[in-house]
């Protein structure tokens, strides 16, 4: 639960405390991941996901 408001990492969209989002925490090649998406970019990523 978000305390504060963030940026969704995607789009820069404010996600505020009780907006549904999505966390992220991943392994890359490259180093973690640790992300929050705004509910849109959230679909957007698992339609991603699913090679939709």
């Amino acid at each position: 639960m978000l305390r504060r408001t963030h940026e969704c990492d995607r789009c820069g969209a404010d996600i505020a405390p009780g907006d549904e989002y999505a966390a992220v925490d991943g392994i890359a090649p490259d180093g973690e991941i640790r992300v929050l998406l705004c509910a849109a970019c959230a679909v957007d990523f698992s339609r991603f996901l699913d090679g939709a």
